[in-house]
């Protein structure tokens, strides 16, 4: 093992982790990237800035983001600004590049991935629909008959019965489930509360050796709507970056990045 100090003259020193103060050699920072394993997070650091540097903002659009910036960190005035980047080190294009990151990246894969958010939420409906149901779970068929019985015939309540009966974890709330992802539970479960309507009680099935009693009270189904579009170009994007990262960490060459559609044209 190397006895060379990190921060020796030999070999000269390049990498600063603190601004001014340079601490480690190129070798020496390679090798602790390998030892102390944060590859990874290099790599994903360096497909994010490759990312939000492709993007370019008007003068205006920077301003503001950073004045907005600046006032969720509670930073004022110029005076005040001095002392805060002086307290963390950051230089004035650090604060630029920090307050205008996230409209970068969110321009990146709107101009990428929006025409394909339509596609994505169909593919994935079944996991955005959201129910509410009852469930009771008891380990004897006749007891669970029995159970059915008394609902269908309105003798006796699902929490009720929930409380007196049931073996399973739901007792906790009473039976009450969600709102939770429709494709959450066990396929048989699933497949009863894909095409149920909101109070229908099915007769007792068995899953995973338990006797189930399952009422559906409410469907929530998804909606494509602004928040969801933008969930989605969000979700390919990362679909992609992930892509990106593993080809830096397998030592392959990055994919090119589309033309900045913000960009003047030559």
């Amino acid at each position: 093992m190397s006895t060379t100090p990190l921060s020796g003259v030999r070999p000269p020193a390049l990498i600063a982790i603190s601004p001014r103060k340079p601490l480690l050699s190129v070798d020496e920072t390679n090798r602790l990237l390998r030892q102390q394993g944060v590859c990874l997070a290099l790599a994903q650091g360096v497909v994010l800035d490759r990312v939000a540097q492709s993007v370019s903002l008007s003068d205006d659009e920077e301003n503001a983001l950073m004045r907005a910036y600046l006032e969720g960190e509670g930073v004022k005035d110029d005076k005040a600004l001095a002392a805060w980047l002086a307290r963390k080190g950051w230089s004035s294009a650090d604060l630029r590049y920090f307050a205008t990151k996230a409209e970068r990246l969110r321009r990146f894969s709107q101009a990428r991935y929006g025409s394909e958010a339509e596609i994505r939420f169909l593919d994935r409906k079944l996991d955005l629909d959201q129910v509410t149901y009852s469930l009771l779970r008891v380990s004897d068929r006749d007891e669970a008959e029995e159970l059915y019985l008394q609902l269908r015939e309105g003798e006796a309540d699902f929490a009720t019965l929930v409380a007196a009966h049931s073996e399973g974890r739901e007792r906790i709330t009473r039976g009450l489930i969600g709102p939770i992802a429709l494709t959450a539970g066990h396929p048989s479960l699933t497949e009863r509360l894909r095409v149920g309507s909101p109070g229908q009680l099915w007769p007792p099935f068995k899953v995973a050796g338990w006797w189930l009693l399952v009422r559906l009270e409410q469907c929530f189904p998804a909606q494509l709507d602004d928040a969801m579009r933008a969930r989605m170009v969000d979700e390919l994007f990362q679909v992609w970056f992930k892509e990106q990262v593993n080809l830096l960490m397998a030592g392959e060459d990055l994919m090119p990045l589309p033309r900045d559609p913000n960009a003047p044209s030559a």
